[in-house]
């Protein structure tokens, strides 16, 4: 090991319990592989409650970083030939469809893998904890999803979209989404420190989410480990790992960890090209390849989480760099950002993101008309509305099963309000504490009375008033 792979263990030592306590994270597990070292650290505790520290062995949540899995799983299935990324879904799945059957007949298994394939997202109900719930959850609940796009036309996340696909990947594999993984992943890859349900975690040390019962008050460990159910695992909703074991997926997409054997180098190029941008009028655009997020250029990524918990997988692939950082606080994500950004700019020379220019104070906009109204999705109903200084702002309030597990957790889905100032065309930034821009918004599909039809931030809302 060099003097610098030694610097950079020491720098991780350092860095991890600093940003822990920056932050108020109880606890947390990093790997990253770099030059074909891996290095483990960890810090904090995986439960205030029994004070057992964080290991390198320790089990976290991942949620929706799972979709790396799933999507990796469908590769392997088009490297076979069994699968084409430009073919029906129907093909493979035929109960596959939307509420709108001729816009689901349509979708396709790339507009599954891109994020667009234009119906609603976020269908967390429970359905089975058997070897049926994806089954189920394709033929209960997606048949029921209202199409708010055409398929392909544009990028809105869509957890269901995932679901979906681990149904694929058992009906042509013939066995469940958990066997598939562990057969094809998890055993090739050398993964075994990897639990599907709460009865599988049990038999590691496994971290648990952490929540505030109101605003101001300390962190406390969930009431409920399992928040989300398992009808739709292929998405993310129980499935932990060790930090040091989900980096080795990472490694797969690096240059030096290419596997043919576990998925061919035309798949795994093809999955980190980008396919399509998420929003054409952001200022600091974002793309989409085959599941992974590619936020800018020389990094792809996927984040994960749910109340009480935080994780990301970012790589490098030209440089042979992939970090994985997990976390069991919603705050974990600012440490992951805090991390691993200088980590990427020191070690690979990317840049770190850059931020969301914050308008200024008097700017507004010539027709407000057009955007006051009412937009709504399954988890959530956002509120446009105009003040008496011509400023807009949004109200974001939670609905659905974003109330029950928050309330499952011990805490409160807040509703929010802020102001949104225009940025450019239909875009907008949502101002946040401090002034500061807290993200953005846009605006889709100007009807011919000069009102918006669409809200949008990384998923679609669709205008009811």
């Amino acid at each position: 090991m060099t003097s610098t792979e030694h610097d950079l263990h020491g720098h991780l030592q350092t860095e991890l319990p600093r940003l822990l306590s920056l932050h108020g994270v109880p606890g947390a597990s990093v790997a990253v592989t770099w030059r074909s070292h891996t290095f483990e650290v960890s810090a904090g505790v995986i439960n205030t409650g029994t004070r057992v520290p964080v290991t390198p062995d320790a089990l976290f949540q991942i949620q929706s970083i799972t979709k790396l899995f799933t999507a990796t799983l469908v590769m392997q299935l088009v490297d076979e030939g069994l699968v084409r990324l430009d073919e029906p879904v129907q093909t493979y799945v035929p109960g596959f469809r939307t509420a709108d059957p001729a816009a689901g007949a349509k979708i396709t298994v790339r507009h599954l893998l891109t994020h667009t394939g234009g119906f609603e997202g976020d269908l967390w109900q429970p359905t089975t904890t058997g070897t049926d719930a994806l089954e189920r959850f394709v033929d209960d609940l997606v048949t029921q999803a209202s199409q708010h796009s055409a398929p392909g036309e544009r990028f809105s996340y869509c957890n269901a979209g995932f679901g979906t696909l681990g149904r694929l990947v058992e009906v042509l594999r013939g066995t469940t989404w958990e066997q598939a993984l562990r057969t094809h992943l998890a055993e090739p890859l050398g993964i075994h420190e990897l639990a599907f349900t709460a009865g599988q975690a049990l038999a590691f040390s496994t971290a648990i989410g952490h929540v505030s019962p109101a605003p101001g008050q300390p962190l406390r460990p969930s009431r409920a480990w399992d928040l989300m159910p398992l009808s739709n695992p292929a998405a993310g909703a129980q499935f932990s790992l060790s930090a040091r074991d989900l980096v080795r997926l990472g490694r797969l997409f690096l240059l030096d960890g290419r596997n043919p054997s576990v998925l061919t180098d035309a798949s795994t190029m093809l999955m980190l090209q980008p396919h399509l941008q998420h929003r054409q009028d952001a200022p600091a655009p974002v793309h989409q390849g085959l599941a992974w997020w590619l936020p800018r250029a020389g990094i792809a990524e996927h984040g994960g989480g749910a109340p009480g918990v935080a994780s990301v997988l970012r790589i490098a692939p030209e440089h042979d760099l992939a970090a994985a950082v997990l976390t069991n606080a919603d705050a974990g994500g600012r440490v992951a950002r805090d991390l691993l950004d200088p980590l990427f700019a020191d070690l690979a020379g990317i840049a770190p993101p850059t931020t969301v220019p914050v308008p200024g104070e008097g700017t507004r906009v010539s027709t407000p008309e057009a955007f006051v109204g009412r937009y709504r999705n399954r988890q959530n109903h956002f509120e446009v509305t105009q003040d008496d200084d011509g400023r807009l702002w949004v109200t974001d309030t939670p609905r659905n099963e974003t109330v029950s597990m928050a309330l499952l957790a011990g805490t409160t889905a807040s509703t929010a309000r802020r102001e949104l100032r225009p940025l450019n065309g239909d875009a907008f930034a949502v101002i946040g504490d401090g002034g500061q821009a807290a993200g953005q918004v846009s605006f889709l599909d100007q009807g011919s009375d000069g009102r918006f039809r669409l809200y949008a931030t990384t998923r679609v809302a669709v205008r009811d008033a």
